[in-house]
Parts: structure tokens; C-alpha cells; sequence
């Protein structure tokens, strides 16, 4: 569900305008608010996944490719809503704890790979898989021999 609904047509400059509500619309795009929440998880790549295009193809893949490129001023938008200090702090906060919550995913994963690993032996790790791999082919070079054998006896 859409939290604003926001036309816009490119005018004669090719800069967006806003337009009238029922105008025929070439593209749609629609964003929900996990925009917002993918946004601050994993940026605007991470965001452009929740974003739902319909309309005139090459007209959405021109708007999709401009929009790889556009590059939001959170903190600029928020200040002209709550002033420049506060903004500022309000950003820095969330970039604070968007960086701790990545901190706290790697520790839990490494723990938790850990745990696996060396604890329950349920995973492996890279070297022993390399040392089973060798002890495989060391298995099926020494079948293969035998094989051999089997048959120069036959």
C-alpha cells in the first residue's frame, strides 16, 4: 500500500512536474513503506527491489537508469523539516546504529558458524573439506589401480 501518491510528467526541460491526479500515466511506480525500511537496511539497491513498475518499458528502464544513479540527501530533505543540527544528529544516529546492527549480524553469524563448526561438528571447514578431497582422490586412484590389477588377473 502506497503511503503518498505523487504524479509527475517530464516536461518540456526533461525535469519532473508534478501533474494532475488523473492524467494518463505511461509508468507507474509504486513504493511501500518497506522502501523506507530496505532503504536504511541496504541503500538505494537494496530499496529499488520493493519499487513495482508498470507502463511503457523503455520508458521505465530510463527512469530505473536514472534512478541507479540519484543519490538522496536524507539529511538535506530532513533538515527543511526539523532544521540543519538536528538533522544532522538525526542522520548520524541512524548511520551509528545501521553500522552496529551490521556489526552485531557478523558477530552472531561468525558465532554461530563457530558454534557450528567446532562445537557440533555439524559444518566443516574449508581445510578439513580440502583434506577429505585429497583423501577421495587418493581413495579413487588407488581403486582405479586396483581395478587394474582385477583385470590383468581375469
Amino acid at each position: 500500500m502506497p503511503i503518498k501518491t505523487l504524479v509527475l510528467k517530464i516536461g518540456q526541460e526533461g525535469y519532473f512536474e508534478e501533474a494532475d491526479l488523473q492524467a494518463p500515466a505511461n509508468v507507474t511506480l509504486t513504493a511501500g513503506q518497506e522502501v523506507f525500511f530496505a532503504f536504511i537496511e541496504g541503500g538505494s539497491e537494496k530499496a529499488s527491489q520493493h519499487v513495482k513498475v508498470s507502463g511503457d518499458v523503455d520508458l521505465a528502464q530510463a527512469v530505473g537508469q536514472l534512478a541507479t544513479h540519484l543519490r538522496w540527501d536524507v539529511e538535506e530533505d530532513l533538515s527543511k523539516l526539523i532544521g540543519d543540527s538536528l538533522a544532522h544528529q538525526v542522520v548520524q544516529v541512524i548511520l551509528q546504529g545501521q553500522h552496529r546492527s551490521q556489526a552485531a549480524i557478523s558477530d552472531l553469524s561468525g558465532s554461530v558458524l563457530e558454534f557450528l563448526t567446532h562445537e557440533k561438528q555439524i559444518l566443516v571447514t574449508k581445510d578439513q573439506l580440502e583434506a577429505f578431497k585429497g583423501k577421495i582422490r587418493i581413495l579413487r586412484d588407488d581403486l582405479d589401480r586396483l581395478e587394474k590389477r582385477i583385470q590383468r588377473l581375469n
